[in-house]
């Protein structure tokens, strides 16, 4: 009778140890997952950060850039100043073209519009379906104030 006893407190204890300890590994898996997908999200706000300011406070590389000869993009013709002619020719940049060269290949969508809602530039579309990243700049456009909204998704 004691051997019977014995098997019934070990197979108990055994389930009761057996049910926390894979608790504790689901609760890790899951605080793991949620800390990778924070840390993605922060990298892309960052690039979303970067990638606006490198827009509107820089004149690109080459200065006098097109859309055949362009490094990095810059609508800057001076610190938050947008040059129409830089508007127009990432107006007339390919869609994958700018993708890959602002923002390492991470999907996109720009607008550049004034406060009364007239659109100057518009490229990609926003995702629905994926976590999103806005990030909205204010600068100077034909001494018209814009808004520039940059939407970045992985």
């Amino acid at each position: 009778m004691k051997g019977q006893i014995w098997s019934l407190d070990f197979i108990s204890s055994l389930t009761i140890f057996l049910l926390v300890l894979s608790s504790l590994f689901m609760a890790w898996n899951f605080l793991s997952v949620q800390a990778q997908e924070q840390n993605a999200l922060e990298r892309i706000e960052l690039l979303g950060l970067e990638v606006s300011d490198s827009i509107l406070r820089t004149p690109g590389i080459p200065e006098n850039w097109n859309s055949s000869n362009v490094e990095v993009i810059g609508l800057a013709y001076s610190d938050n100043i947008i040059d129409p002619d830089k508007l127009s020719n990432l107006n007339s940049t390919p869609y994958d073209q700018t993708r890959i060269l602002m923002t390492m290949g991470y999907d996109f969508y720009l607008k550049i519009e004034d406060l009364n809602g007239t659109v100057y530039l518009e490229k990609g579309s926003i995702n629905q379906d994926r976590t999103v990243v806005p990030v909205e700049r204010y600068a100077n456009y034909n001494d018209r104030i814009v808004k520039l909204r940059l939407v970045l998704w992985a």
